[in-house]
């Protein structure tokens, strides 16, 4: 009874510390299913539709069967991957166009703000250049005149 004894209480040890996993609430569909589904329906269309115009009407032997399930399973995982490549470059472009959008605007940002500090310095440095920027040009006697604003 001695080793028997023993592995009973060796089992009952790991019964005692197993992991309870909890129960499948919900599962995420897969990505793209749609578009996985019809690269397979057309896959399987034209390989069926050609092995039909290959043999005229004969009935395929199973050795041809066999070849065409293979092709419709290979040809389908390269088509695939190209739409699965084709989605990745896409997103990556938009995150790229979105990056550059943001640099874009912020160095417009920093350019608008450069010139509107210039702008307040050159009229606190230059009289001449504040009499200038805080007036408007008119047209009197046929001459070109600059005049102060008129105040609101």
């Amino acid at each position: 009874m001695g080793v028997v004894g023993a592995a009973l209480r060796g089992f009952g040890r790991a019964l005692k510390n197993r992991k309870i996993t909890g129960t499948i609430k919900s599962i995420k569909p897969a990505k793209n299913l749609s578009t996985k589904r019809a690269i397979q329906d057309k896959i399987v269309k034209a390989v069926d539709e050609g092995t039909r115009k290959g043999l005229k009407g004969a009935t395929p032997s199973p050795h041809l069967k066999q070849s065409m399930s293979k092709s419709k399973r290979v040809e389908s995982k390269k088509l695939k991957s190209i739409s699965y490549n084709y989605d990745d470059i896409v997103a990556i472009s938009k995150k790229e166009n979105k990056k550059l959008k943001r640099k874009v605007i912020g160095a417009g940002a920093a350019a608008i703000g450069g010139i509107t500090g210039a702008h307040v310095a050159a009229k606190h440095h230059f009289p001449k250049y504040k009499k200038f920027a805080e007036s408007d040009i008119k047209i009197k006697d046929g001459k070109l005149k600059i005049v102060p604003k008129k105040k609101k």
